[in-house]
């Protein structure tokens, strides 16, 4: 028995919006100033199961923000309820904002994936809303590291993808349920601060009794 045809939003990738200028360059600094301090303080990125794969992941990961918390979380806040509404999406109940540094060095990269089945396990939220916080320092030392956005089809089956190229201070939206990876990176320096560095901030809807 025929199936019929896959709709076609299957074959193409997930809406998304992009946002530059975001912070601004004030934000910038001192964000930058804060993962040069706390640059010992990075760990090796893990996987879904709580293990580090460097054959499916490699990045090193900070999740303590300092006194810049609340102000990034004032600017996240600020555009979640427009961007639902753009990206079509079914408004939610915000649960709580979970956010954490991303440092992607030489030879990073990140596998094909989705956000609802990455990360610790939380018995009352769920990631709804991905966003991605692109920052480095000047001049730029890395080349690579789009974010490779995948249609829900697999590209053997008629699916494709799009890549968006990482730019100081852009800030990206997905759904958290949208296929999507980490081009590999070059950063031949080898240099700390010549990393490209990303804040992950997922809107986590408030789940129902």
């Amino acid at each position: 028995m025929s199936t019929g045809p896959v709709p076609r939003v299957f074959a193409q990738p997930a809406p998304h919006r992009v946002s530059r200028n975001f912070l601004g360059p004030d934000l910038i600094a001192r964000l930058l100033a804060h993962v040069e301090a706390k640059r010992d303080a990075f760990t090796p990125t893990q996987i879904s199961s709580g293990k580090i794969d460097p054959d499916i992941r490699v990045s090193w990961l900070l999740r303590d923000l300092g006194g810049l918390r609340d102000a990034l979380a004032a600017r996240f806040l600020a555009i979640m309820d427009p961007m639902i509404a753009d990206l079509r999406l079914s408004p939610f109940d915000l649960g709580r904002l979970e956010m954490e540094i991303v440092a992607h060095g030489d030879g990073a990269f990140y596998r094909r994936h989705i956000d609802t089945q990455t990360g610790a396990a939380d018995r009352a939220t769920d990631r709804a809303l991905t966003s991605v916080l692109y920052f480095h320092a000047e001049p730029q030392n890395y080349s690579g590291g789009e974010l490779r956005l995948h249609s829900i089809l697999p590209l053997e089956e008629g699916g494709c993808f799009l890549d968006i190229m990482p730019e100081q201070d852009m800030l990206l939206l997905f759904p958290s349920w949208a296929p999507h990876e980490v081009r590999p990176i070059s950063c031949p320096s080898g240099a700390f601060m010549d990393q490209r560095f990303a804040i992950n901030c997922w809107y986590r809807s408030q789940r129902t009794p």
